[in-house]
């Protein structure tokens, strides 16, 4: 049975000490994840941890600490992969030579030909760094800029110890934040208005609430399934999983004011964009945590400005061709805009079409994803 050390945590923390916007970690939630009886593992899954600790020049102690994941039946691209994550470091090459030699060691003894990280598990957990623009740099870790729930965040280093390793971007990611929300509200109504007559009927907008998330879970997941199906290295998930990961902790956290569904004239679902508070300024506070944070108790204690994070979104594939995404984007943001001070489009793949309709973001911040092709030993085919 896999038991994660102490060091395993005590890492981030010495990395995070002086950082007041890190949301933590939650050591009792990470250890079941790794757990034999885990999900993941029952069900094939292989995963590996180390943590490296050494003394620098001067005389400090420096942690580093890696997970491996490798499921057997995740192919990208035809090959065989396995996935880095959990990653944490002080700025050691030494480090991280030893840890990804040891990592990468034991992916290709799995059977893995391709690495790809930072990804937990997979991709429906915390995945991808955050990297640097030169604007960021400048602009520095003001508060306005701090992390959300779910938002890749670590030291500017990270990307250059990649680097170094011989890992390569395979996507950039972007969050794109506007600033004035009433604004652009006001401007995308009458585009919103026009699409949704030009709809004939065909479609009904109903805001998303907690509730509705939850009555309708058994038919989310199929549906679901089958609109993330084919994005970068989905992982299918039993329904059991689907319902613990994105069930309650989706309901409970959900805007019931801006998050959007479409349904078609049968009533089935064609199409949804989940919108989320930023609790992350309560968490700062020490009012609640990433797991505990809800809706109903904590959006009207929530500081301005407040920011709005329009997260997940898709469209069944039967109604890809109907404009759906963008008239959900643009209804989302006349709902939210009297809720909220910002708003932000999360995650946003580089080569995502959605990304246009986020172009009018003062803000952005960079994320990527990386890769590395593991060399075959002398013997392989």
């Amino acid at each position: 049975m896999m038991q994660l050390p102490e060091s395993f945590f005590q890492t981030a923390k010495n990395i995070y000490q002086n950082d007041p916007y890190w949301l933590g970690e939650n050591p009792e939630v990470i250890q079941k994840a790794f757990s034999d009886s885990s999900d993941y593992q029952k069900n094939g899954g292989q995963v590996w941890a180390d943590v490296i600790t050494s003394v620098n020049d001067n005389g400090s102690e420096e942690l580093s600490r890696l997970a491996g994941f490798y499921d057997p039946n995740m192919k990208i691209d035809g090959e065989s992969v396995a996935y880095f994550g959990f990653w944490e470091t002080a700025d050691s090459t030494d480090n991280n030579t030893q840890l990804f030699q040891r990592f990468e060691s034991w992916a290709k003894e799995q059977g893995a030909q391709t690495i790809y990280g930072p990804i937990n598990f997979n991709t429906y957990g915390l995945n991808r760094i955050q990297v640097f623009s030169e604007e960021s740099r400048a602009e520095g870790k003001k508060a306005e800029t701090a992390p959300f729930i779910g938002e890749p965040y670590n030291p500017e280093y990270y990307a250059s110890l990649l680097d170094g390793l011989g890992y390569s971007i395979r996507y950039r990611y972007f969050t794109r934040i506007n600033n004035n929300p009433a604004e652009l509200a006001a401007m995308v109504a009458p585009i919103l208005e026009r699409g949704k007559t030009a709809l004939a009927g065909e479609f009904e907008f109903h805001r998303f609430t907690g509730d509705i998330w939850r009555e309708k879970l058994s038919e989310l997941y199929p549906i679901t399934d089958k609109m993330f199906r084919n994005n970068f290295a989905y992982s299918p998930i039993s329904e059991e999983q689907f319902k613990a990961a994105c069930g309650e902790p989706f309901a409970k956290k959900l805007c019931p004011n801006s998050s959007v569904l479409v349904t078609d004239r049968d009533g089935s679902i064609a199409g949804y964009f989940l919108v989320f508070p930023d609790f992350s300024p309560l968490i700062r506070q020490g009012i609640t945590t990433a797991e505990e944070a809800n809706f109903e108790q904590h959006f009207d204690v929530l500081p301005e400005p407040c920011m709005a994070l329009a997260k997940t979104g898709a469209v069944h594939p039967d109604y890809r061709k109907a404009g759906l995404f963008t008239l959900m984007s643009m209804q989302l943001t006349t709902w939210g805009a009297p809720y909220y001070q910002r708003m932000a489009a999360s995650l946003v793949r580089e080569d995502n079409p959605s990304l246009k309709y986020a172009s009018n973001g003062e803000q952005e911040r960079g994320y990527a994803l990386y890769f590395k092709k593991l060399n075959k030993t002398e013997g392989e085919v």
